[in-house]
Formats: C-alpha cells, structure tokens, sequence
C-alpha cells in the first residue's frame, strides 16, 4: 500500500514538474501582463487565474525568449512586479501578489489565519481571488483550494481595521471588514451567484464577426447581428462565405458540393428536405459555423465543396439553463410557426442537455414550364402548389466524467418530418396530335432518422494528447407517395398511377483517433474508421385500371446496396516562429455491392483512394492578426445511395427520372492562396479540378424529359472570394462580401462555361437603449449547373430588434425580400430542345419572433458529443 502511494505521489510530482518544464518561444514588446499570461495559455496549454486586485492594466512586460522554461520565465517577470506564482495543478497557475518585498524585516512576526469560501449552498468555490486590503492599500492575497479553502499570513496590527475582498467569475464581489484580532466572519465566507454575469460577459467579450484559422474560418453568429431572429437557412444566407441558392442549394465557393453538419453530425437529406430543416432551427441556439473549403486529412473525403459546420450554443452554468423561443411568419396568405426549448442540467460530474423544436409551414408556389423541341412541337404548363409541411427534432445527450482526464458520452437524435405537396397543372401541347389538359399530383413524404453515438475520450498529458473512441448508429426510413392523374382533350392521352417509393437505411461506425502533442510547436494526428452501410431502395408503380390497382413491372423495382468504407489517416503540424505547416495523408477503401432483386442482377465495386492535404500558413503581424495561408487537398464525392438504384420513375407524362448503377466518385483537386490583413479584411484566390463530375442532366427523349446523374469528363473552376468586416460609426458596422468564379463543364462533346459574380452587403445599426435595426442586400449573377442555366437573384432584408428584461427577453420583427424580386428561372438546352423554367416562392414574408434566456447555477461547459458517421449519414438522402 506505502509502495502505491508512494508511486501515486511520484506520478504527480513528475506531472508538476514536467508541466512546469513546458518550454516558451516568446518575443513581448511593452505588452500588458494580461497578454503576457494569454500568449502562454495559448502555446503551451495553461490556465492563469488571478485577481484584477493584484494585476494592474498598467503592468506591462518586455522578453524574448527561445524555448525557455515557463517556470524559469514566471520566476524572471513575476518578482520585479511584486507577485508571485503557485502550480495548482499541471494545468493551473495561481497569481498572487509577493508576500514580501525585498526591503522588508523578514523577521518581524506574522498571524496566519485560516476560512474557507462557499456559495449558498455550502459547496466550495475553487481559485476564488482573495485579497487583503489596509486602508485601500493592498498588502497581501492568495486563492482558495479546489475545494475553497484559503490561507492569509500578514504582520497584523491590532485593534487596527482591515478589509477582505473576495472575488470569483460568476459571484457579486464580496467585501467584509473587520478589526483584528476579531476574524470571526472570515471563517465562513458565503457568495452569491451574480445574475448580471452573462450580460456583463456579452458587453465584454465582443468577437469579431469572422475569425481566420489556418484550415477554416469561422463566423461568430452569437453576439452578432446575425443572432437574433433569423432560422437557420437565412443564418447561412447571411453569412459572409456562404451562398444559398433559391431552391435551398449551399455552396462554399463555386458550384461544389458541400457537406452540412450540425454539432458534428451530418445532415443527411435532399438539398430541398435540408433547406427546410434548416428553417426550423432557431439562430438564437447558434454559437458560430466553421466554413472549411478545403478540409484536412482528419476528415473525411467526402465532399468536395467542403464542409459547413453549425455549433449549437454550449452552456457555462451549473444548475439548469435553458432557452425558449418562438417565431410566427406570413408568407403572403399563408402562415408559418416554428417554437423550441433547449435546457442543460450539470449535477456534479453528469452532465445532461436536451432540445426540443417543431415547426409547420403553409406555403403556395406558382410555376409555369416551356419546351421547345427540335420538330418544332411546344409544350406550356403552369403549375399551383400548396405546400403543408411539418417538423419534429429532438436530441437528448449525457456526459460522464470517469476521473479527471476521461469521460464517457452518449448522445441520441430523432428527426421526424411530415411533407405534404398537392399540384394542380394546367397543359398544352402545339404538335402533330395537339391537346390541352390538368394534372394533379399529390406528394407525401415522412422521413425519419434517428442515430444513437457513444463516445469515450482518455486524455494522455497535460498537453493535449488524447485518444478517441466513437461508435455510431443510424437506422433512416423514408415512406413516400405519389398520387398522378391527367385528363386531355384527347382522351386516350389520359392516365391515373401512383409511386410507392420508401426505402430503409441501416448504418454503423466505428472509429478511433488519437492526437500526440509534442511541446507547443508540434503534433501528430492517426486514427481509423469502418462503416458498414445497407440500403434497402423499392419503387412501386401502380396503374388504375378499370378501377383496379394493378402493378406495372417495368416502372418497378427493389433494389439492395450493400457498402463498406476502411479508412485511415496521419497528420503532422509544426510551427517554426511565425510559420505554421500542416501535412496528412488519408486513404479510403471502398468495397460496395449493388443488387437488383426485380432484375435478379448484381454488380461489385472496390477501389482504394490516396487523399492528401497540405496548410501552410504564415503570421505577418501577430497583433492585428495579419497573415498568408495556402491549402491543397484532394477529396471525392460518392454518389448518393438512391442514384445508384436503377430505377425508373415517371413523375408526370413529360417528366422522368433515371437511376444510374454505372455512377462512380467524383475526384477534386484544388488549391487555395489567401491572406488576412488589415482589420480583418480577407482575400483569396483559388482553382479546383473535379474528374468524373457527378452532375444531373436534362436529356430529352422524344416529347419526354429524363432526368439522369451521370459522370461527366471534368469540370474546371477558378475564381476569388473578398470579405470586409468594417465599423464605420460606433453605432454602426456592415460586412461586405464579393466573389467570382468561372465555371466549365465537359459533358462528353457538349461543353458549358459561365463566370459568375455574387455580392452581399449586410449593416447594422445600433440605437443605444431604443433598437437594433439591420439590413441586407445580396445579389448573384446567372450561373450554370451542368447544362442548365440558372438567372441572377436579387435579395432585400431588413429587421428590427429589441432587449428587454435585462436583456433576458428578445423581440424581432423581419422582412425577408423586402421587394419581393426573388425568384427561380432557368433554361437549359440539349440536343436542339430549349426547356424554360420559372417559379415563385412567396420569398417576401414577415415575420414576428421572440426568444428568452433562463438560468440559474455555476458555470460549467456542456459535453459535445462527437459522431463518426458524418459523411455515411448525408448519403442517405432523408
């Protein structure tokens, strides 16, 4: 037993001691202290804590050292400004002022004195500053234990009056004087929470609205105009970087492809079914979106527009917080609501959070569609669509701490959605049999996904080193109903039929990474993964006839695919002084079968893929954050699941849609070259080159349209991005983005390039005590996406805010395209047939919402629970 505490107590002093043999690469021109502790906490993963009793804002330090030890850095700075400091632990720093001065008798006798510091509940409060005061002299202060114990030694006068001065971040300051000997009220001391904390705290620490790192950056949407009143799709279309098409499409830059997750876990659904997702999230539960065009190799490869990250909000209270809010919009005359509550609970080492959010949306469309064909036949339609939508998300997570470097987490997430569509279409057709007639088409889709992930995490040192452990379960189910019937003016044109299309996705992950932090210049990332996917695809085709439902096998099909991805990666980061460098290597091996049970047909696929990435990025001027930064990487794009069914499915008499089992990835090389400079200013230049483009096309076939994804040669793309944060007025900040790309396309003998242009420019005002008003203004240029063109968009927003109860309580009033010139038209042209397509969403809407903060408790930071089936999840298509 003597032998094992003997050993435990080496353990730990080795600890201390190795933490405090952390060596420093500095240079300090006239800093204040307070930067001087921040620089070390960055670079070699401290944690200071000190009173603003002790540490003056006048205190400035001056060095410049080379892989110095802190301990030996601490002990050169500290004493010439009379303070001193204590290794709590190997990651915690005590700053405290010098017990004596140089000049001082030391013999002269001193009383110590011992308390201890609670909050009102009587549990301690840990590295509470503590600090004693003679008249407003400060003579002397330390910090309290982990569990609030304090110590005070001083050569006290008595009868003579003293004053304690205790302070810790979330309490009121509290001050008590007495005369000495009589230290009765110091034995206890109780503190209360300070309620004003958050609100002080968002004064404070103001962030920049968009901060550069060397493999992303990142828009800060909490403390931002941003925050307030917004869903989550027009979060993403305000965000400077981000470019939302009409119809929900996101891209990065370009015309890419890009991954959407939302706290680590994909969003797995169609681009429209995404969109209206997304528009349900509240922004007030929005903390920052990390926008990574060019990934690093611990990423999957998937996705080669990159990856679009939404950080939920974590809480920092003990107790319980929560959020609730709540929104009401018209959409011309039709209404939408959408409400959510969000409530984090921590009792000692459990941690436990969960949200709730709902909405529903009522929405009409006007679409009309012209075809051209080469015989010179025409078709004309104009379609009415009514939109009945619902949603229901809810995800529930606990966190376990197992002892001070290891925790165990699982996280549970069910979305639930209920889409109802109803067509009216009204036709014509000029041609060798002409006709008029009306469609109508009801759509009902409910998709369901839940995922269950477990997480366990083992810290290694004092630096950073952890192992990761992630496994993950998805089971995805999708029923969907399409009802069709056509009337014609030539009666043998007439049809009634009907698509069963559901299908069932089974997904499981397993994954492991481990990160070796070697000092504050050097790290190493490995890790694995394995995914076992099964996807069960049918599509059942019904026709009426003489009123019976009978099947039609040709439009009919069940269709299995089976898929396993292995994967590994390695990664080193080195810094060299004001250069930073990053390398990895990812490879992925695929091994999928296709099987078509109508068919009685199968095919194998395995190929093995080679990802690497490379980041370099070099400081110029560390204090306004200045900086040049170039990226490579390779990445792919697998094709969705349902693509790869071959299938065929008949929308209406004129339109179909075509599996394609003969889909492989796309391959994307790109390369990136940037800088960050003035005031946050951002600029950047790029070239990407994707082979085996996966891109849908407009092929028509007779009088019948087919919609097909099919591999193309290539497609080639350059262009340039701009970002200009500026405060021009106390009261009044805008952010201004501009970027252009050109875009080309090889599909087989048929050739498209377009260059396209966007701009957005988003002001705020700020009407000290009265109002926040915001407003917008973004613009896109005609674009293509594979042989279709698509016009310009022009939108106007504007909104106006109001805090109240403390700033607990928020109302928002909102206009979205504010002068209604929003809306979708195309053509594309194929084989000598133009097809010519327009709709209107009611894009003008208002909209009413209110949200409320609630708390009570300590900080704490809520557990995130990270999955390691990201990309799988996307392919689903739910």
């Amino acid at each position: 037993m003597k032998r094992c505490l003997l050993t435990m107590v080496l353990l730990f002093s080795y600890q201390i001691l190795s933490a405090q043999d952390r060596k420093l690469t500095l240079n300090l021109n006239n800093q204040s202290i307070h930067s001087f502790f921040k620089e070390i906490e960055n670079k070699c993963g401290y944690t200071f804590v000190y009173s603003n009793e002790v540490i003056s804002d006048s205190m400035t330090v001056s060095l410049n050292v080379v892989r110095m030890p802190v301990a030996q850095v601490l002990a050169n700075i500290l004493p010439e400004k009379k303070l001193a400091y204590r290794m709590v632990s190997d990651r915690l720093i005590a700053i405290g002022s010098k017990k004596q001065s140089e000049g001082e008798n030391i013999s002269q006798s001193k009383t110590s004195f011992n308390g201890v510091i609670v909050d009102q509940t009587g549990k301690g409060i840990p590295f509470a500053s503590v600090s004693l005061f003679e008249s407003s002299t400060l003579v002397t202060g330390t910090i309290s234990t982990e569990i609030g114990n304090y110590q005070l030694s001083h050569s006290f006068e008595k009868q003579h009056a003293y004053r304690l001065k205790v302070s810790s971040i979330g309490y009121e300051v509290l001050e008590l004087n007495f005369i000495y000997p009589d230290t009765t009220a110091l034995k206890r001391v109780v503190m209360t929470e300070d309620r004003q904390t958050l609100k002080a705290v968002s004064v404070i620490s103001e962030k920049p609205l968009v901060e550069r790192r060397t493999d992303r950056f990142i828009v800060n949407v909490e403390g931002s105009f941003l925050e307030v009143g917004n869903n989550g799709l027009e979060v993403l279309q305000k965000s400077p970087g981000i470019w939302v098409s009409g119809d929900g499409s996101i891209k990065i830059k370009g015309n890419q492809s890009v991954m959407v997750m939302i706290n680590n876990v994909v969003q797995r659904m169609s681009e429209g079914d995404l969109a209206e997702y997304l528009r349900t999230l509240r922004s007030e539960d929005i903390a920052k979106i990390e926008i990574i065009s060019s990934p690093p190799s611990e990423f999957e490869a998937a996705g080669s527009g990159g990856i679009i990250h939404i950080v939920l909000k974590k809480t920092r209270k003990d107790g319980l917080v929560g959020l609730m809010s709540s929104q009401y919009r018209q959409q011309e005359n039709r209404p939408a609501w959408s409400s959510g509550i969000s409530l984090n609970y921590k009792l000692k080492s459990l941690y436990l959070s969960g949200n709730i959010s709902g909405g529903k949306e009522e929405s009409d469309y006007i679409a009309s569609t012209k075809i051209n064909y080469p015989n010179e036949d025409f078709y004309a339609s104009n379609t009415d669509r009514y939109n009945n939508n619902g949603r229901l998300m809810y995800r529930v997570s606990a966190a376990y701490d197992l002892g001070r470097n290891q925790s165990l987490s699982f996280q549970s997430v069910q979305n639930e959605s209920k889409m109802n569509q109803y067509f009216d279409t009204y036709i014509s057709f000029q041609g060798g049999q002409p006709l008029t007639g009306q469609a109508r088409s009801e759509w009902f889709r409910k998709p369901s996904l839940h995922s269950s992930t477990l997480n366990y995490l083992l810290k290694t040192d004092s630096l950073g080193s952890e192992l990761k452990m992630i496994a993950d379960y998805v089971y995805s189910t999708r029923t969907e109903l399409n009802n069709f019937s056509s009337v014609y003016s030539f009666t043998p044109k007439n049809s009634t039929y009907r698509n069963n299309t559901p299908n069932k996705t089974n997904l499981y992950s397993l994954q492991t990474d481990y990160t070796k932090v070697f000092g504050e210049a050097l790290s190493f990332k490995t890790g694995l993964k394995f995914v076992a996917t099964k996807r069960d695809n049918e599509v059942l085709n019904e026709n009426l006839i003489e009123g019976t439902w009978q099947i039609n096998p040709k439009l009919s099909n069940r269709f299995i695919y089976n898929e396993k991805l292995s994967m590994a990666y390695a990664s080193l980061e080195k810094t060299w002084g004001k250069l930073s460098a990053k390398v990895g290597l990812r490879a992925e091996y695929t091994d999928m079968e296709g099987n078509s049970l109508t068919e009685n047909s199968k095919f194998n696929r395995d190929y093995l893929g080679l990802f690497p990435s490379l980041f370099v990025n070099q400081k110029l001027n560390e204090k306004n954050g200045s900086a040049l930064y170039l990226s490579y990487s390779r990445r792919l794009q697998r094709p969705g699941f349902a693509d790869l069914n071959p299938y065929r499915l008949q929308f209406d008499d004129y339109l179909t849609q075509l599996g394609n089992p003969a889909l492989t990835p796309e391959y994307m090389h790109k390369l990136e070259v940037g800088t960050v400079f003035w005031k946050g200013f951002s600029a950047d230049i790029y070239y990407a080159l994707t082979l085996d483009k996966i891109a849908q096309l407009a092929n028509p076939v007779g009088n019948v349209i087919e919609y097909q994804t099919r591999n193309f040669s290539n497609s080639k793309e350059y262009g340039f991005s701009f970002n200009a944060p500026l405060k021009i007025f106390k009261w009044w900040t805008t952010n201004t983005s501009l970027a252009g790309y050109n875009l080309s396309y090889n599909l087989t003998n048929y050739r498209i390039s377009q260059t396209t242009f966007y701009a957005r420019s988003y002001h705020v005002f700020t009407l000290k005590n009265f109002l926040d008003l915001d407003a917008g203004l973004d613009y896109r240029s005609p674009f293509v996406r594979a042989n279709t063109k698509i016009a310009y968009q022009l939108y106007t927003d504007f909104g106006a805010s109001k805090k109240l109860l403390n700033k607990s309580l928020t109302i928002r009033f909102y206009v979205a395209d504010l002068l209604n010139t929003a809306r979708e038209k195309d053509f594309t042209e194929f084989g000598d047939t133009r097809i010519d397509f327009y709709q209107k969403r009611p894009t003008r809407n208002f909209s009413l919402s209110v949200s409320y903060n609630f708390s009570s408790g300590k900080k704490f930071n809520a557990k995130k629970i990270e999955q390691s089936n990201d990309e799988e999840k996307r392919r689903i298509g739910n």
